[in-house]
């Protein structure tokens, strides 16, 4: 199966948005969209989507984060988001994405590429386990709410 992998567009939105609607379920429409747009305008963040046949089957946000946990140069990049189209889960997408992500990295000269998990969402740790990611450290992050 050939993938194409492509930088995604303000032309996409409606494509993005509806591949994002996937990934972050529980958040609505207008946080997704306001999301895509500090991605837009920022210089240290991009999305790309994976397609078949011109279809969107996937995508992939890449970050420039002053500091990663668990790694240990600065700055790093970093895998802010993943997923692919159940219909397509298991064909190599999610590979194609983060070997298009860590092609990026290396042409820019960078050694190591981070990426996170929430300690609940085996499926994805099981992914990053499988696309090469070594498990660093577990933490849990506390807030407290200042009267």
């Amino acid at each position: 199966m050939d993938v194409l992998i492509r930088e995604i567009h303000k032309g996409d939105r409606d494509i993005w948005l509806a591949m994002y609607r996937q990934l972050f379920p529980d958040n609505s429409d207008e946080a997704l969209l306001a999301e895509m747009d500090r991605i837009f305008k920022s210089g240290k963040r991009s999305a790309y989507v994976a397609l078949v046949d011109d279809t969107p089957v996937g995508f992939a946000e890449y970050a420039l984060r002053d500091y990663a946990n668990g790694c240990h140069s600065q700055p790093v990049p970093f895998l802010e988001g993943i997923w692919v189209d159940a219909n397509y889960r298991g064909q190599g997408i999610a590979k194609a994405l983060l070997s298009y992500l860590e092609q990026k990295a290396r042409m820019a000269g960078f050694t190591e590429f981070g990426s996170d998990v929430e300690l609940s969402n085996y499926p994805s740790q099981l992914m990053h386990e499988r696309l090469g990611f070594e498990q660093t450290e577990k933490v849990i992050f506390y807030r407290k709410i200042l009267d």
